[in-house]
């Protein structure tokens, strides 16, 4: 594997790859998006076969998808660090102390929100009625308070986009394709995903073959996989 150009190695779906993949083309950073493929469903091992012929021989001190090597000495997994790290490097870290307060909150008000979308969406038993459930009461007031939070600021962290911005595009596009009409109610949040979309790189990325629009999760999940 060439230690030249960085590689990005996740499975061939958005999950938590995607903001990754968004702000390296947002930077400009010419990388190999190195896909896993899935096996048959039997098993959890089985699904990830591809990937575990690779694991352990990359050098990485907590193997796992998504992982990113650039050049001989960063080999990172966690795809929060590996944000962090094309963040910094990349200038797109907020710099006064106000926008990383709020820069901040945000990255970790959006984890949540994640983890409580898997927790809902995951289970297989009444998938359909928690699903409805779920957008109807817990999503709602979750856009309501980010669509305060972000009020008449471009971004997250106020005037400056920011790595969080990445994070929250891919989660609430994924809200708008799982509930439409949820995400529909707030004009704010709409907004800011057609800013974030016609941002040139990101144009451009997204028009591309490249752009994975996709599947989001793989093919255990209920949602997000099959259409």
């Amino acid at each position: 594997m060439s230690s030249s150009k960085p590689t990005l190695g996740y499975y061939k779906v958005r999950g938590l790859a995607q903001p990754i993949r968004l702000l390296l083309k947002y930077a400009g950073v010419d990388f190999t998006d190195k896909y896993y493929e899935f096996g048959s469903a039997d098993s959890i091992d089985s699904l990830r076969e591809h990937w575990l012929k690779d694991k352990y021989q990359l050098g990485l001190d907590f193997p796992n998808v998504p992982y990113y090597l650039d050049g001989q000495h960063i080999k990172l997994s966690q795809s929060s660090a590996i944000l962090r790290y094309l963040a910094r490097k990349h200038g797109l870290v907020a710099t006064s102390e106000c926008a990383l307060a709020r820069q901040d909150m945000a990255e970790y008000q959006l984890a949540d929100i994640k983890t409580g979308f898997f927790q809902s969406i995951f289970p297989k038993e009444n998938y359909e009625k928690n699903r409805e459930t779920y957008a109807n009461d817990t999503l709602a007031k979750q856009l309501e308070v980010m669509s305060k939070f972000l009020g008449s600021n471009d971004w997250l962290a106020g005037k400056q986009l920011t790595y969080v911005d990445f994070l929250a595009y891919e989660l609430l596009d994924w809200f708008r394709l799982f509930s439409p009409e949820t995400v529909q109610k707030f004009p704010v949040l709409i907004q800011y995903l057609t800013r974030f979309e016609s941002l040139p790189a990101i144009k451009a990325y997204m028009s591309s073959q490249e752009f994975i629009s996709w599947p989001i999760l793989g093919p255990i999940a209920p949602w997000g996989y099959k259409k």
